[in-house]
């Protein structure tokens, strides 16, 4: 008897946060999930059958690959012999879902029909055994900033304005380094993390290279995964070793300003793009507005917010023209800064969870500019 839709995902979950999201079950290696009439199941190798069986969410049957289909078996012909026995019509899968793994089961006859969006659109709110997840992945993430503030605190300004640190120059590569063995002491993992100092700044997502220099702003973006629970932490913080120059004191004030005004703006119900747009109207009114020049953009030219997870950048999003309300539980960020080719960047981050009637901030480390 035909049962219909089932769900199909072909995937590791190291890489897939919706495989570790339906399964509960991490694994560097390609193994299928399926669900049809409200059950779960997740077909796995000898090699991790035995883990997969003790590590699975509640209500996951692990099934072993080799005694679905005969040793030697590639996906496609396990994915029919899964059609057979249970009797499915035709498989739901992922945007994502590997080209050529559908291309051969089309030419087998297996009707796949592909995801009008996301695949759990229910994993944007987060249950409070997530949202203590997030908390214990954003504990380390400030773990790893006070790292960087303790070092930037140590180092010492030389005589051409170069940060000198246990007699050599203090580089954003060893900052990013130092930064990410302080997260990996904890048990996460730091990929992209950024040190970027000066006019690098002025670029959001530059990673940073070269000498850290004295009275310039740094803007350090550390956003690790949790190796236990795969669930991430995102925070940012702009400092300056010595004296901030004038335009980026008034900078910090306004972008403090702004995301304090946004987070006490965000609840329920709320657009994603009204924050955002105050955060833009705002940053503009306190004399920093949004252009490009020759020598490129400045202002506020990116979104204020995104949902963070199983994945670092998820839904929802807060930003212009984004409609969607936001709904409780759902994890965001709130990250407004202002750049500038000539002086650099400031932007500051904190993460909150969305309530029915407020915003709950997650982050507890201090904001601060300067450090001596």
């Amino acid at each position: 008897m035909s049962h219909g839709f089932a769900d199909l995902i072909v995937n590791n979950s190291e890489n897939n946060a919706d495989l570790r999201y339906a399964s509960g079950f991490a694994a560097p290696d390609t193994f299928l999930y399926f669900a049809m009439d409200g059950k779960r199941f997740i077909a796995v190798s000898d090699l991790e059958f035995d883990r997969a069986v003790k590590e699975a969410k509640p209500g996951v049957t692990v099934l072993n690959l080799r005694k679905l289909a005969p040793p030697g078996s590639d996906f496609a012909a396990v994915i029919a012999e899964i059609q057979k026995q249970f009797g499915v019509a035709r498989f739901r899968v992922p945007l994502d879902f590997p080209f050529g793994l559908a291309e051969k089961l089309r030419r087998g006859n297996i009707a796949l029909e592909a995801a009008s969006g996301a695949f759990f659109p229910e994993r944007s709110c987060k249950s409070e055994a997530e949202i203590a997840l997030i908390r214990e992945a954003l504990a380390v993430t400030e773990k790893g900033m006070r790292c960087a503030f303790e070092l930037l605190g140590a180092s010492s300004i030389a005589d051409d304005g170069k940060l000198l640190l246990d007699g050599e120059v203090f580089t954003s590569e060893r900052l990013r380094r130092e930064i990410d063995s302080e997260l990996a002491r904890q048990g996460a993992s730091g990929i992209g993390t950024i040190a970027a100092g000066g006019v690098q700044g002025a670029c959001p997502h530059l990673r940073g290279e070269g000498p850290l220099y004295a009275h310039t702003p740094i803007v350090m973006d550390i956003f690790p995964r949790h190796n236990d629970s795969g669930y991430y932490g995102d925070l940012t913080r702009t400092v300056v070793k010595g004296r901030a120059p004038a335009i980026v004191k008034k900078a910090f004030d306004a972008v403090y300003t702004v995301r304090e005004e946004c987070k006490a703006m965000i609840r329920a119900g709320v657009a994603g793009h009204i924050p955002h747009d105050h955060a833009f109207a705002r940053l503009t009114e306190l004399g920093f507005p949004t252009g490009e020049s020759e020598k490129g953009f400045y202002g506020f030219f990116h979104g204020l917010g995104h949902g963070v997870g199983l994945e670092i950048h998820e839904a929802p999003r807060l930003s212009r023209k984004v409609a969607h309300p936001l709904q409780c539980g759902e994890v965001v960020t709130v990250e407004p800064g202002v750049y500038d080719p000539a002086w650099g960047g400031l932007r500051l981050e904190d993460m909150v969870v969305v309530r029915e009637d407020h915003a709950e901030c997650l982050t507890r480390i201090e904001t601060f500019l300067e450090i001596d």
